[in-house]
């Protein structure tokens, strides 16, 4: 329905002119629209699906698939994430579950926030 025909229904409600049927144009369209997205379905890679159904063989297996979701079949295993160079052991806890195996294998080394002239005063007390 156009904003000018619902301007309208809402006119004759007001002055009474119409009846029964623009109260109930005006009741179907007050009511909360439905929802525009709805969620997409987690991305499980194939051999992870495999291993849904039997949890047990999952104990320590590599996982190259970063974008896979983690399942609640998968809490209390433990695996071994690929971060592009080498593999990382993660344990698989239910605050885990919904996000994907690559949040929990970093792929950047932390910088350390050491002073720079914290290795010139360890040169001066050797000294």
């Amino acid at each position: 329905m156009r904003p000018t025909d619902l301007l309208r229904v809402l006119n004759k409600q007001f002055l009474g002119l119409a009846g029964d049927t623009a109260n109930a144009v005006a009741k179907k369209l007050t009511s909360p629209p439905p929802p525009l997205v709805s969620r997409k379905p987690a991305f499980i890679d194939a051999f992870l699906y495999k291993m849904k159904k039997n949890p047990e063989l999952l104990k320590n297996k590599s996982i190259w698939s970063r974008r896979s979701t983690i399942l609640p079949e998968f809490v209390d295993s433990q695996v071994k994430i690929y971060n592009g160079k080498t593999m990382i052991r993660c344990k698989i806890t239910e605050g885990k579950v919904g996000h994907k195996f690559g949040e929990f294998a970093l792929t950047r080394k932390r910088k350390s926030r050491d002073q720079p002239n914290a290795k010139v005063k360890q040169l001066k007390k050797k000294n």
